[in-house]
């Protein structure tokens, strides 16, 4: 059975139109990590985790254009995705690493994001991540994330990737990519509930916490370190 790097490996090339395909709402989702920043933030470092072909990278920019962006990936296919999109941006350090075994420096960023990418680790090491994000952050550093998540009940859990199911094939999914996603959610997928997200991140240190949004299984997640 393929691992998670080599999932993504084989979609690097048509990442991004089999995600806008599958996730609901997927340009919305990304908005919303935006919707509650200040006027006045202005973060000079930030990482992305999980990056993927850069769709988060993009709207990060867009913000944030003088910032200096740390991007993370797993996949080395992705990466070069990625890397390949903004190759002209001196401003992005691209990074290849696990999240059980990444090692971020200690209070360098002022914003951590991540999109669509957490829940591919168990939920020890969902808390470690939540911790090693939390030490390398500054104070009032923030940590904004979207992810997948687990009904409170089976019922729920369900209902939610029947919904799911409907609109992915409305949006140009084929039954062939669903089972494609299906597989790999099966094997490799970790999803938690929201009350465990908030509770965790508070445990990892940081002192306000929010769901900002949710649609089906996809919530965006802040926190903020003070």
């Amino acid at each position: 059975m393929e691992n998670v790097e080599e999932f993504y490996d084989q979609l690097s090339s048509s990442y991004t139109d089999l995600i806008k395909k599958c996730v609901p709402r997927y340009d919305e989702l990304l908005s919303n990590m935006f919707l509650y920043l200040q006027p006045d933030f202005k973060p000079l470092r930030i990482l992305d985790l999980g990056c993927g072909t850069g769709n988060l990278t993009q709207r990060i920019l867009e913000h944030f254009p003088d910032a200096k962006i740390d991007v993370l990936d797993l996949s080395e296919d992705i990466l070069h995705e990625c890397m390949n999109r903004f190759d002209n941006k001196s401003n992005i350090n691209y990074l290849q690493a696990d999240f059980k075994s990444m090692n971020l420096p200690g209070g360098t960023y002022d914003l951590v994001m991540s999109s669509i990418a957490i829940h591919h680790v168990e939920d020890p090491f969902k808390f470690k991540l939540y911790t090693d994000v939390f030490q390398s952050l500054k104070m009032d550093g923030l940590f904004i994330f979207a992810d997948q998540t687990r009904g409170i009940t089976d019922e729920i859990y369900f209902k939610n990737i029947e919904c799911w199911k409907a609109e992915a094939l409305k949006l140009g999914s084929t039954e062939e990519n669903w089972k494609m996603w299906m597989a790999h959610q099966d094997a490799h997928d970790f999803h938690s509930p929201v009350g465990w997200h908030l509770e965790n991140l508070q445990k990892a240190g940081f002192n306000e916490v929010d769901l900002l949004s949710k649609y089906l299984m996809w919530g965006v997640f802040w926190a903020k370190k003070i």
